[in-house]
C-alpha cells in the first residue's frame, strides 16, 4: 500500500511538471505566435500591377507588348537604364506637337472657361492583388523623359462594385525622387530640372522647346525634369482611411521633349488591418456637394459694388470663372445666382475636370435644369453615367448641342449611341475615342448622321458597316477624321478609298496603326497603277455574308473602282500613316498631288520611305510644321537637308532609327537650324551621376 502511495505521488509529480512545461510551452508558442502575428500584420508588403482597369491611350498595338499600358504588370525591367524601350509604357502623344495643330485646336476652341486646375492629358488606372489596409507610398519607375505626372488617386471599392476614386497627391505638392544608388531627394516645390537637383555641377548643354510650348497653359516647367533614370516616391501615409488595391495616375506630358516611358509603378503598405486607422486628407472633384438645391441662399451685403454693374458685364465677369467657383459664386446671393445660373453660362460645359464629380445625381438635379442652350458638351473620363440621365441631359441639350466629346467613357452602349442619333440631328463635332466598350454593331446608328465635321474614333471597333455610309452621308461637311489603332475596321482599303474620293474638304486623317491597307491599296487610292486581280481576291477573303453586305453597301454608295488623283483634295493639311508602311513611290506621287497644303506628315515606321520621297517632301511641302521620319532606314543625310533648307516654316523632325543619319549630323543641323530635331536611343547607363541624357 505504501509502495502504491509513493508511485502514484511521484506519478503526480511527473504530471505536475508535464502540465507545467506544457503550459510554459503553450505559452512560449503563444508568444510566437504572437510576434509572427505581429510582425505579419506590420510587415511591408510591395506589390507590383496585376491588370489595367483602363487607360486613355498607348503608343503599341493592341494586338502587340511593345509600349503598352500592360508591360507595368511586372517588376522594374528597364531601371536604372535610361532610355527607349519597347519593354515600358508609353502614350500617345507628347509635348506641345499634338496640341498646336489646326486639328486639335478647333475641338477645344469652343470650351472657353478656363478650368485652370486641370492640365492632365492622359491617364492610367491600375488594379493590385491585395487590399492595402495602410497604404505607405507609391513608386513610379521613370526611365525616360521624366517628370510627367500630374494626379494620384486611389480607389474606395463600393458594395455594388463601383469604385469612388478620391484625389491624394496633385503635382506641385512635396515628392521625392529616387536617383541609381538609392539617393532620395525631397522635391518641394515641383522644380526637378538638372540645376535644381545638382546646383553645384555643369548643366549639360541640351536643347528645349520652350518657344514651342508659349501657348500650352500647364503647371510644369519645359523640361519638366532632368533627363535621368528614377523612381518618383509619392507619400500615401495618413492620407485615406479606407483600404485599397487601386491606383489611377495622371499625366501630362506637353512639356516632354520625347515619349515619356513608365517601366512599372510600385504600391508599399500593409495588407493586414490595424488597430491604428490612417487619417482622412482627401480632396474632392465632385461637384454634387456644391450644387445648390433650391433658392435658398446667403444673401451678401445688397450695397456691394460688384452688384451694382450693369447685367451684361457682371454676366461676363462670371463667364470668365472655372464651373466650381461659378457654383460657389451662385450660392451667395439671389442677384449673382440669376448671373451665375443663367443658361447662356452653360452655352460650352466641359465637365472633363470633374470627372470623378459627375454623376446621375448631379444630372439629374443641376445639369438638366441649366443646359438648354448648351452648344459644346463634354463629358469626357467621366463614370457610370446611367442610360436615363444621360438621355434627360442630352433631350434637353438636342436643339442646340453642335459638339460632344464621350472620349474614354466606357459605360457607353449601343443605346447611348441611339440617343446621341435620335436627339443630336444637328452634331457637328463628335468625339468616341477609346470607347472600347462599344462593339462594331453599336456604332451602326451614326450613319444616320448628316453634319459631322469632326469625327474621332481612335482605338475603337467601329467598321466599314457604319464608316462606308457616314462618310457618304457626310461628304460635303467632313473635315477631321481619327481612325488610329481602328484594327477591326475589315474594309479598311473601301473606307480610306471613299474618303480619298468624295471627302473634297477634309483637312485631317489619321490612319496610325490602322490594318488592312496592302501596297495594293495604297496605290488604288491616289491613282497609281494597281492590280485589279489582287483586288478581287481581297474582297473573296470575306465571308459569305460579308460579301453579300459589302457588295450592297458599295452600291449604295456608289464605291469608286479606281482613283486617277487625289488633286482635288485642296485642303488637307495633317496625315499620319504612322505604321502603316506604305510602298515606294507612295509618298512621291502623294505629296506631289497634295503638298502643298501639308503642315503635318508623320511616316513612322513606314520602312519603304525612300530618298526619292524626301525629295519630293523637299519640293512639293513648302508649309510643312511637322515630320516624322522615325524607322526610314534607307534614307540619306543629303535628302534631309534638302527639307531643312526648302521647309522654312519646320519645327518637328523626328529622325529616330534612321541608320543613315549620323548623331554628329543631327548636332549640327540643330545649331545650324532652329528646330527640334527628334532622336530615339536603346536604354543605356552612366557612371556619372552628374551626366543628364540627351
Amino acid at each position: 500500500m505504501m509502495l502504491t502511495c509513493t508511485a502514484l505521488y511521484l506519478i503526480r509529480n511527473q504530471l505536475i511538471n508535464v502540465l507545467r512545461l506544457n503550459q510554459e510551452t503553450n505559452a512560449n508558442n503563444d508568444h510566437v505566435v504572437s510576434k509572427i502575428l505581429s510582425k505579419t500584420i506590420h510587415r511591408i508588403v510591395e506589390q507590383i500591377p496585376i491588370a489595367i482597369r483602363d487607360f486613355s491611350s498607348q503608343y503599341g498595338s493592341n494586338r502587340s507588348d511593345s509600349y503598352v499600358v500592360t508591360n507595368i504588370c511586372s517588376h522594374a525591367e528597364i531601371y536604372p537604364l535610361y532610355g527607349d524601350s519597347s519593354h515600358a509604357l508609353a502614350f500617345r502623344t507628347y509635348g506641345p506637337w499634338w496640341i498646336t495643330m489646326p486639328s486639335y485646336k478647333e475641338t477645344i476652341k469652343s470650351f472657353s472657361r478656363w478650368e485652370y486646375n486641370f492640365t492632365s492629358r492622359d491617364f492610367i488606372e491600375i488594379e493590385y492583388h491585395d487590399l492595402v489596409y495602410e497604404c505607405l507610398h507609391l513608386c513610379i519607375y521613370e526611365t525616360y523623359n521624366p517628370g510627367t505626372l500630374d494626379v494620384v488617386y486611389v480607389g474606395q471599392e463600393e458594395d455594388d462594385g463601383n469604385l469612388t476614386w478620391h484625389r491624394v497627391w496633385t503635382f506641385p505638392e512635396p515628392f521625392s525622387i529616387i536617383l541609381y544608388g538609392d539617393e532620395e531627394m525631397l522635391i518641394e516645390d515641383g522644380r526637378q530640372i538638372f540645376d535644381d537637383l545638382f546646383p553645384n555641377h555643369v548643366p549639360p548643354n541640351n536643347s528645349t522647346n520652350v518657344k514651342h510650348i508659349s501657348g500650352v497653359y500647364t503647371h510644369h516647367t519645359c523640361p519638366p525634369a532632368s533627363r535621368i533614370p528614377r523612381i518618383v516616391k509619392i507619400s500615401l501615409k495618413n492620407k485615406f482611411s479606407f483600404p485599397t488595391r487601386f491606383i489611377r495616375l495622371q499625366f501630362d506630358h506637353s512639356t516632354v521633349n520625347y515619349y515619356s516611358e513608365i517601366d512599372t509603378v510600385i504600391l508599399y503598405g500593409r495588407t493586414s488591418p490595424s488597430d491604428s486607422s490612417s487619417l482622412s486628407n482627401i480632396e474632392s472633384t465632385s461637384l454634387s456637394s456644391l450644387i445648390p438645391l433650391d433658392e435658398h441662399t446667403n444673401e451678401m451685403n445688397t450695397s456691394s459694388d460688384l452688384l451694382k454693374l450693369p447685367f451684361d458685364v457682371l454676366f461676363i465677369i462670371c463667364y470668365y470663372l472655372d464651373m466650381r467657383s461659378l457654383i460657389y459664386l451662385s450660392s451667395t446671393c439671389r442677384v449673382l445666382r440669376t448671373r451665375c445660373l443663367h443658361p447662356l453660362q452653360f452655352q460650352s460645359v466641359n465637365l472633363q475636370p470633374y470627372w470623378n464629380g459627375i454623376t446621375n445625381y448631379s444630372i439629374e438635379n443641376f445639369f438638366r435644369q441649366y443646359c438648354s442652350q448648351t452648344r459644346h458638351l463634354s463629358l469626357a473620363w467621366t463614370k457610370s453615367i446611367q442610360c436615363s440621365s444621360f438621355n434627360q441631359l442630352l433631350n434637353i441639350c438636342s436643339a442646340n448641342l453642335v459638339q460632344l466629346n464621350l472620349a474614354c467613357c466606357q459605360y457607353l452602349t449601343g443605346q447611348y449611341i441611339k440617343i446621341i442619333v435620335n436627339y443630336c440631328t444637328h452634331i457637328e463635332i463628335l468625339n468616341l475615342e477609346n470607347c472600347i466598350s462599344l462593339n462594331h454593331l453599336d456604332f451602326i446608328p451614326l450613319k444616320y448622321l448628316q453634319h459631322l465635321r469632326i469625327l474621332n474614333v481612335y482605338r475603337t471597333n467601329i467598321d466599314y458597316r457604319t464608316l462606308l455610309p457616314l462618310i457618304e452621308n457626310n461628304k460635303k461637311s467632313l473635315e477631321n477624321i481619327n481612325l488610329g489603332s481602328c484594327q477591326k475596321l475589315s474594309d479598311t482599303a473601301g473606307i480610306v478609298k471613299l474618303l480619298f474620293a468624295r471627302c473634297l474638304n477634309l483637312r485631317t486623317i489619321d490612319l496610325w496603326r490602322i490594318q488592312g491597307l496592302s501596297q495594293n491599296s495604297f496605290c488604288s487610292v491616289i491613282g497609281l497603277q494597281f492590280d485589279l486581280s489582287e483586288e478581287k481576291r481581297r474582297i473573296l477573303n470575306f465571308s459569305k455574308d460579308e460579301q453579300e453586305e459589302l457588295a450592297l453597301l458599295y452600291s449604295s454608295v456608289n464605291m469608286p473602282k479606281d482613283i486617277s488623283s487625289i488633286t482635288h483634295m485642296k485642303y488637307l493639311s495633317e496625315v499620319d500613316l504612322g505604321w502603316t508602311d506604305p510602298p515606294a513611290g507612295f509618298i512621291k506621287s502623294f505629296v506631289q498631288q497634295v503638298g502643298q497644303s501639308l503642315i503635318k506628315l508623320f511616316l513612322t515606321a513606314c520602312r519603304c520611305v525612300n530618298n526619292e520621297d524626301i525629295d519630293a517632301i523637299s519640293e512639293h511641302c513648302a508649309r510643312l510644321r511637322q515630320l516624322d521620319l522615325l524607322g526610314s532606314s534607307i534614307i540619306t543625310e543629303t535628302s534631309v537637308e534638302n527639307v531643312l533648307k526648302s521647309c522654312k516654316d519646320l519645327e518637328f523632325l523626328d529622325l529616330s532609327f534612321c541608320d543613315k543619319i549620323s548623331n554628329d549630323m543631327v548636332s549640327l543641323w540643330t545649331c545650324q537650324y532652329k528646330i527640334c530635331f527628334k532622336r530615339s536611343y536603346s536604354p543605356t547607363v552612366s557612371d556619372d551621376p552628374y551626366t543628364e541624357f540627351p
